[in-house]
């Protein structure tokens, strides 16, 4: 999935409904890295402007990491469940729930037939959890340089090392301890709903720096062992 390029390998980073590219701030500000953002909304400037859920695997490229942040509106804790969910089956009871459960599925299936070395798929602490079951690990954005706590679900195949960062809701290190989803007005959060979905640039370098830490060190094991990088990451490295 890496190409060349005049400094060295490249590598390619997939945004999908980047937004504002908070998600891949860090692989954009990186040497070797190459960000190919996918959004729906023309203002953001993505490099496809494109419904994910019209795109098929030959629509992308091949990527060595793909990072996904679907619609977090019917979802989130801060959205009234009784308007977009039944309270009694946990079933989608609106219009907009079942696109966003069906783009959400199709993400995930876009993302393994790309088949990354990793991919990270971020939503609010939620209902998502119903439609993808428990994620990989939860982190606080207050931990990652922000003022609010939004607790945040992370899904996918994350590198070995990668932390994830949390707090508890009475620390005193946020000024909110709201989950703060995309639906969510009250200060400290911003109201422009672009703003509040974005993910922090200290989250997406932990990221960067767990990929590249952990591709440095394949490659040093792969020099020790004469062989390729690559044919050391196994599924157990990556649990």
């Amino acid at each position: 999935m890496t190409e060349q390029s005049g400094s060295g390998t490249e590598r390619i980073c997939l945004d999908l409904c980047a937004g504002l590219g908070g998600f891949s701030s860090a692989f954009e500000d990186a040497e070797n890295w190459r960000v190919v953002t996918v959004e729906i909304e023309e203002e953001f400037e993505p490099d496809i402007c494109a419904d994910v859920l019209n795109l098929r695997p030959a629509d992308l490229p091949a990527a060595d990491i793909v990072l996904a942040s679907p619609p977090c509106t019917t979802f989130s804790k801060a959205c009234p469940s009784e308007k977009y969910w039944n309270p009694e089956t946990k079933e989608p009871d609106h219009p907009k729930t079942r696109k966003h459960i069906t783009l959400t599925h199709h993400i995930v299936g876009l993302i393994k037939a790309i088949s990354p070395d990793y991919w990270f798929l971020e939503n609010p602490v939620g209902r998502l959890r119903w439609i993808l079951g428990q994620p990989a690990g939860t982190v606080s954005y207050c931990q990652y340089g922000e003022d609010v706590m939004k607790p945040t679900d992370l899904w996918g195949d994350h590198p070995q090392g990668f932390e994830y960062r949390w707090c508890g809701y009475a620390d005193d290190c946020h000024e909110s301890n709201t989950h703060g989803g995309c639906a969510n007005t009250e200060d400290p959060y911003p109201r422009d709903p672009a703003e509040r979905a974005k993910v922090p640039h200290e989250l997406s370098e932990s990221i960067l720096r767990a990929v590249e830490g952990r591709q440095e060190q394949q490659t040093l094991f792969a020099v020790a062992d004469g062989g390729n990088s690559r044919d050391v990451s196994t599924a157990t490295d990556r649990q």
